[in-house]
C-alpha cells in the first residue's frame, strides 16, 4: 500500500509509505490525492517521513493537485522534511511553494 489517510480535525493527512520513483506507485498517489479532491477536502497535509525519494512520478502529481486545491479554495501542506527528500524539495523549490507544518491537528 503506497499511502493511507488520517483524519485531523478538518485535514486529511495522506501518509506516503514507500518512494514514488515508477509509474505503479505514481499512479497509486494519483488516486489517492483525486480520492481526497474528489471528496470535496480543502486541507491535505502530505506526510513524505518514511519516502527517501521520490522523481518525476510523485512530484508532477504534487504540482498538478496543489493547483486543483488552490483553484477550490484549499491548501496542500507538507509534514517537516528530511534527508534526500527535503533535498529534492528545496532543489526544486517546491519548500517555497507548499509550506510545512508543524502538527497535523
Amino acid at each position: 500500500m503506497v499511502t493511507t489517510v488520517e483524519r485531523y480535525g478538518d485535514r486529511a493527512m495522506l501518509k506516503v509509505h514507500e518512494d514514488i520513483v515508477d509509474m505503479k506507485s505514481g499512479e497509486a498517489f494519483k488516486a489517492a490525492l483525486m480520492a481526497l479532491y474528489s471528496e470535496g477536502e480543502k486541507e491535505i497535509v502530505l506526510d513524505f517521513r518514511k519516502v527517501k525519494f521520490i522523481n518525476s512520478h510523485g512530484i508532477g502529481k504534487i504540482l498538478m493537485f496543489y493547483r486543483r486545491f488552490r483553484q477550490a479554495g484549499g491548501q496542500i501542506y507538507l509534514t517537516p522534511l528530511q534527508g534526500s527528500i527535503k533535498e529534492i524539495f528545496e532543489a526544486l523549490m517546491l519548500d517555497r511553494l507548499i509550506p510545512e507544518i508543524k502538527s497535523a491537528g
